[in-house]
């Protein structure tokens, strides 16, 4: 895990889940695909596999999805965090995602066509969570990463 204190990357459109894959995916949305891809190659490229935390915090009606893994090789330690409303899909993607989650990022676009409100594009490079925790928020401790993301970022208005 990097030395470098974690910088907290909240401006991204929402969280995305997909189940038809041999592991489920969770994908942070963007709505502009270049910005997508040009933050994926400086920052979770270059995690390893093996040191990248996926937390799910559920306080009240809503959880923080909060996502980091940090590269001594690369010099950056973005992470990404979100408040979001509880969903059947985050609750799906609960149950269903059997110690491991693929992480992708999806680009998410108003469509233009009339039978869809939305177009959703899951960009081709990933990489395997295998950290994955849900937690109440009440169970945090105060020394902990989690804990201080959330409250740095609690002024932060859901999805």
């Amino acid at each position: 895990m990097s030395s470098i204190p974690i910088s907290w990357f909240k401006d991204f459109a929402g969280v995305g889940y997909r189940y038809h894959d041999v592991h489920m995916n969770v994908f942070p949305l963007f709505n502009d695909k270049m910005f997508a891809f040009k933050l994926w190659k400086k920052s979770v490229e270059w995690w390893p596999d093996d040191d990248i935390r996926l937390r799910f915090v559920e306080h009240d009606n809503d959880y923080w999805f909060i996502l980091y893994g940090g590269s001594d090789y690369k010099k950056d330690n973005t992470g990404f965090v979100k408040r979001m409303p509880l969903s059947e899909n985050y609750e799906r993607f609960k149950v269903g995602y059997e110690k491991k989650a693929i992480l992708r990022f999806g680009i998410y676009k108003d469509s233009v066509k009339k039978d869809s409100k939305y177009d959703l594009e899951v960009l081709k490079k990933s990489k395997s969570v295998y950290d994955i925790s849900f937690v109440k928020y009440s169970e945090l401790s105060p020394d902990s990463i989690e804990w201080k993301c959330i409250q740095e970022n609690k002024d932060e208005k859901k999805v």
